[in-house]
């Protein structure tokens, strides 16, 4: 399964590479811009390109400044040159306004910058948090978001407020109201692990996490476990559909009858 999970990732690598390879001489200098692609979508996507929309496709090339939207009810995954991860649940926009990896030169330097203006995300940190020098950060609508090495969730938690939760590593939250600091709890076997392990991807390993709120006008709040339910509603309104009858699939499948 792993094996196979590679070979994917590498089969869509390979075609945006090719892409980029192929494409004609007056364009070679905007390829630099690429910064990943789509690695699986849900329902109505769109990659707004230098005011362009196109429906988004997998293995869709994704450069610095498009703007990434989805609709109802509809999911989407990205992954980086360095193999961070990003999903965004429905009703999302977001940006990657900037974004820098170079592991084998001198500086060793990684950032990253998303601005997530609408929805929920995902954002799993992959080989630049790693690097030395780094910065890996996200703006939403009521906060900035600065993560070490990390799995984190961002979204809305209802109408005029936003939740930040940290599932692995530590992410500083603030605005002009305060700031505070998320670190997770002790690695321990995750409740929705048989979800990401069935989908390829990654698994969440990680107890209920610590989160805060965020509410228009305010610093975020102190920073708490969150429980099972809440937990649950988040990571729900980043699951594709797939990721659920595969897991509802496993359970009845392991289920004995009387």
């Amino acid at each position: 399964m792993q094996c196979q999970r590679t070979l994917t990732r590498l089969t869509l690598f390979g075609a945006a590479l090719l892409f980029v390879l192929v494409l004609p001489q007056t364009g070679r200098a905007q390829s630099t811009d690429r910064v990943g692609l789509v690695e699986r979508l849900q329902g109505d996507v769109s990659i707004v390109h230098f005011g362009n929309s196109a429906k988004a496709t997998q293995g869709m090339a994704i450069s610095l400044k498009d703007q990434l939207v989805t609709g109802a009810d509809a999911r989407l995954q990205i992954m980086l040159a360095d193999d961070t991860q990003i999903t965004l649940g429905e009703n999302a926009k977001a940006v990657i306004k900037e974004y820098h990896f170079s592991p084998f030169s001198s500086g060793n330097r990684g950032v990253v910058l998303v601005e997530v203006s609408k929805g929920a995300f995902l954002f799993t940190t992959g080989r630049i948090s790693q690097l030395a020098d780094k910065r890996i950060e996200v703006k939403t609508a009521l906060a900035n978001l600065m993560a070490k090495g990390t799995e984190f969730w961002g979204g809305p938690t209802g109408k005029d407020s936003e939740g930040v939760a940290v599932f692995e590593g530590s992410v500083d939250v603030s605005n002009e109201g305060g700031a505070v600091v998320l670190y997770a709890r002790a690695l321990t076997q995750s409740r929705v692990q048989s979800q990401t392990l069935a989908s390829g991807l990654r698994s969440r390993s990680s107890t209920d996490p610590i989160g805060t709120t965020l509410t228009r006008g305010q610093g975020p709040s102190q920073a708490v476990i969150w429980q099972q339910e809440k937990t649950d509603r988040a990571v729900a309104a980043v699951t594709f559909r797939s990721e659920i009858a595969r897991n509802l699939f496993t359970i009845s499948g392991n289920s004995s009858g009387p």
